[in-house]
């Protein structure tokens, strides 16, 4: 429901939403089912929509390609971003049906958009909120509910994360699907959880997810075993100032080679960043 209207300034959380993207404009329409979202200005030939100290706005390009989104919102409706939330589609040739949050940026080339070699702000405690969130929405819907690690772009200043429906384009309509998506996006929250950077193991990190689904912890950028190699110091330092300064890191040991495992721990350590395992984690 759209109302006309104007709402306070503040910061907000920006969900950008993608004309191109079916998923995107799906994920859209059912969260303008939820509430009473207001007109409150235009951005980029469309409608800004407010509802509590949330604002959406629509790009008519892929959101690979809006670098900067966050800091043209905001200087176009004077409001500054606390998050920017990407709901978008997923594509995998393994066609598994699966609903992703990951957060942003390039270990190493920037294939998919961003910068080579740059990470964007993570959002360690809304991202992982919305995970959960995700995964009590998505119950009974017949997908997988995951992280992915830190992947493409596009480049933000402000924190940010994709929430994603996938795997294949038959599912990009479930308005099942899009509901949970909306619904967590709705819900996120600062837990002021401890906040841990990850690495090892697989792109869509099955151990991550546990971890973030049983313990009190907020995850921030994640980096899979293809990424390791590209994990040196000043890539480190990056990891953990753009995950809120994180001065703790898990390792999937289990799901790493032993040699990476051993010289990475040995870096993070040189970084003042501390080992930890799950059990050093409050369960939920």
């Amino acid at each position: 429901m759209v109302n006309s209207g104007y709402r306070s300034q503040g910061i907000v959380k920006l969900v950008v939403t993608s004309s191109e993207d079916p998923a995107s404009m799906n994920i859209r329409a059912r969260l303008l089912e939820k509430g009473s979202w207001t007109e409150e200005s235009t951005f980029d030939g469309h409608p800004v929509l407010a509802q509590d100290d949330f604002r959406m706005v629509q790009v008519d390009r892929i959101h690979l390609d809006e670098d900067y989104v966050d800091q043209r919102v905001s200087k176009a409706l004077g409001h500054p971003v606390e998050v920017v939330i990407f709901a978008s589609r997923h594509k995998a040739e393994s066609r598994i049906p699966t609903l992703t949050v990951h957060p942003m940026g390039n270990y190493s080339s920037a294939e998919f958009g961003g910068k080579p070699g740059i990470l964007c702000p993570s959002s360690p405690q809304l991202m992982t909120s919305a995970l959960r969130a995700l995964s009590s929405n998505a119950k009974g819907l017949g997908f997988n509910v995951s992280f992915e690690t830190t992947h493409h772009g596009p480049i933000l200043d402000s924190p940010g994360f994709y929430i994603e429906i996938g795997s294949y384009e038959e599912l990009w309509g479930r308005e099942d699907a899009a509901e949970a998506i909306a619904s967590s996006i709705l819900s996120v929250k600062d837990d002021c959880h401890p906040v841990i950077v990850c690495a090892g193991g697989g792109h869509y990190a099955p151990r991550f997810t546990e971890i973030a689904l049983s313990r009190k912890v907020a995850i921030g950028h994640m980096a899979a075993n293809y990424a390791l190699e590209a994990l040196s110091i000043e890539m480190i330092n990056q990891m953990t100032a753009k995950s809120l300064g994180a001065k703790k890191v898990y390792f999937h040991k289990k799901g790493m080679p032993k040699p990476a495992y051993r010289l990475l721990r040995e870096r993070f350590a040189s970084c003042g960043v501390e080992e930890i395992s799950s059990n050093d984690l409050e369960e939920l």
